[in-house]
């Protein structure tokens, strides 16, 4: 089991130049959320970050930063580019100052570059800092495994609650029939002196009207529910989406076995199931 929450954070320093890279994973109701915010000379390595992550990551919001460190770096005047934007200039204000001119076309992008620029173009700084943060995606990925043990552990036990108290209900199921069976009978006969009746017919009606507060069904039911649920926690793929439509099934005969039952005593045990269940549920949207 995984948890789609996780943090891991690796600072690196390629030929002279330090990083930090830093990946946050949230939980998402949808696929992959990924969201990128990097130094613009490592735009280059967008489409590249973007595949890793989803490659390694699955599901989840994912926020990837990477900050550059302070460093000492050279400034380069891009002489050709300055040229260029110094031309493009002239020909749309053909009258104006030459120092006009130059001060506005040294204020554009691109007209000075750092040597990082350069270093980042290079194949081996990209093969270092795709390893670095595929390193830091594998580092998220045993975090959201430590954390999925330790959920699998709280949800597993708020579904052994529910089947304990499943079993309890079995015993108060048989003294509530009873209990039932005995006051009708005692009000037929109360009710049914110097009346003709058809005593297979009652017989017939007696048995429809205990059927309808019989709850073994939904409670054979809720106990196959709970056994797969605890099946499929033991899987070693992606389960937070069928632990979520298995929880809503238990849910519906819990919610059914106390629309039937009509007793106080199975009614606070309905409460408490419910209870176990809304706990497992809320765990359940942070599964991957």
């Amino acid at each position: 089991m995984l948890s789609m929450t996780g943090y891991a954070k690796k600072d690196i320093k390629i030929q002279g130049q330090t990083f930090s890279i830093i990946v946050k994973a949230l939980n998402s109701t949808k696929g992959i959320d990924i969201n990128i915010k990097i130094p613009r000379q490592l735009m280059i390595l967008d489409a590249e970050i973007r595949q890793l992550i989803e490659n390694t990551m699955i599901r989840g919001k994912i926020h990837l930063i990477i900050n550059e460190g302070n460093m000492s770096q050279s400034i380069i005047l891009d002489k050709k580019k300055l040229n260029s934007h110094i031309s493009t200039i002239k020909k749309i204000l053909p009258d104006a100052d030459a120092g006009v001119i130059l001060n506005a076309a040294i204020k554009l992008p691109d007209v000075f570059t750092s040597d990082s620029h350069n270093l980042v173009g290079s194949n081996s700084f990209s093969k270092k800092m795709l390893k670095a943060i595929k390193q830091c995606l594998i580092n998220v990925t045993r975090y959201r495994q430590q954390e999925g043990k330790i959920l699998k552990k709280e949800i597993k036990s708020y579904v052994d609650i529910i089947l304990r108290l499943s079993k309890q209900l079995s015993l108060m199921e048989k003294q509530r029939l009873k209990n039932k069976k005995s006051k009708l009978l005692t009000f037929i006969q109360n009710n049914i002196n110097n009346v003709d009746y058809d005593s297979s017919r009652l017989e017939s009606e007696m048995i429809y009207y205990l059927e309808k507060y019989d709850i073994t069904e939904e409670r054979v039911r809720l106990q196959c529910h709970c056994d797969f649920f605890l099946e499929v926690l033991l899987q070693k793929t992606p389960m937070g989406k069928k632990l979520t439509f298995i929880s809503q099934e238990i849910l519906r005969e819990i919610n059914t076995i106390g629309a039937k039952a009509n007793d106080f005593k199975i009614q606070k045990s309905v409460i408490l199931m419910k209870e176990q269940i809304d706990k497992a549920k809320e765990q359940l949207q942070n599964i991957l």
